[in-house]
């Protein structure tokens, strides 16, 4: 069929605010609700519809990568050897990092399990794409991997400003795979998936920073120690002092919404890269395009 209407760029680029205000910028996009689930299981810069052999493989590394980190994470492999006593190991769960680590972790597990169930379903006779529906695995997934990037960025951030010590912290592989990688996979991905990064999705990162919060202050409040015996986990959680932790914690949970905002600038640098790069060469042809790839080039919906 032939596209209805080839607008030059900067009639598509208006095209494009208009759309992102209506779907951003309303409280129904707050809600976990997508009318094309398939998105979820496809990469941006694929031409066909259907589940790639080459994406489901990067996302099964990519899942496998997080579990082994996180384990070797847990065991602190390659560390002293006091890093492999159960009381250092129980210290694990407190700290922030690996509470970010947890949940990019568990959204990339779940992302290549779903990927891989779409595939079994294709395979099967009678399939059709707009058969699936948003089930509640593709809404989880969807609050962990947004949850995931903005911990990731955020966690790198403030780690390398606020909390790395040479005398205290090694600069080996396993703290850049935690502190500085973990940012770089998340980002990374944010540009292959196909589904949308939304701006009023903020509360679900908020709402971790705030759980983190909450719990700090009922560890410290039990007499909990970090790895190093000191009765706070992080220098700005220190709540011996009270207003300047609670000043950091609303400054924390201000840079919460601050990465969360640049990931969703970072996801329409996406959109519009997509529209620029693959959508010209139809437009040069007279807006001819195949059914199959419309969806991949943004036709059906230009901002996600």
């Amino acid at each position: 069929p032939v596209l209805q209407d080839a607008r030059p760029m900067k009639s598509s680029t208006r095209a494009m605010l208009t759309a992102l205000w209506k779907r951003e910028f309303h409280l129904k996009a707050a809600r976990l609700d997508h009318g094309e689930p398939e998105h979820f299981v496809r990469c941006q810069w694929q031409s066909r519809v259907r589940v790639h052999l080459v994406y489901l493989t990067y996302r099964w590394f990519l899942a496998l990568l997080f579990v082994a980190t996180m384990i070797f994470s847990i065991c602190d492999t390659g560390r002293s050897p006091k890093s492999t006593g159960l009381r250092y190991i129980s210290k694990w769960p407190i700290y922030l990092t690996n509470w970010g680590y947890t949940v990019c972790t568990l959204q990339a597990v779940l992302g290549a399990y779903l990927l891989t169930q779409r595939l079994i379903m294709e395979r099967k006779p009678g399939f059709t794409a707009n058969a699936s529906q948003m089930s509640l695995s593709y809404k989880v997934y969807w609050a962990l991997n947004t949850t995931g990037v903005v911990m990731a960025i955020g966690i790198s951030v403030a780690y390398w400003l606020t909390v790395y010590d040479p005398a205290l912290h090694s600069l080996d592989a396993l703290n850049l795979m935690v502190h500085a990688f973990n940012s770089v996979l998340m980002v990374t991905d944010l540009f292959l998936v196909a589904h949308p990064f939304r701006l009023l999705h903020c509360y679900w990162p908020f709402l971790v920073t705030v759980c983190y919060v909450v719990f700090s202050f009922i560890y410290y409040e039990s007499g909990g120690t970090d790895r190093h015996d000191r009765p706070f986990v992080y220098p700005l959680l220190d709540w011996r002092l009270p207003k300047r932790t609670a000043a950091s914690s609303v400054f924390g949970l201000v840079f919460v919404l601050t990465v969360h905002c640049a990931a969703w600038v970072l996801f329409l640098l996406r959109k519009w890269i997509t529209l620029t790069v693959r959508k010209k060469p139809y437009a040069d042809k007279g807006g001819l395009a195949a059914p199959e790839l419309q969806p991949a080039l943004g036709v059906d919906d230009t901002i996600c």
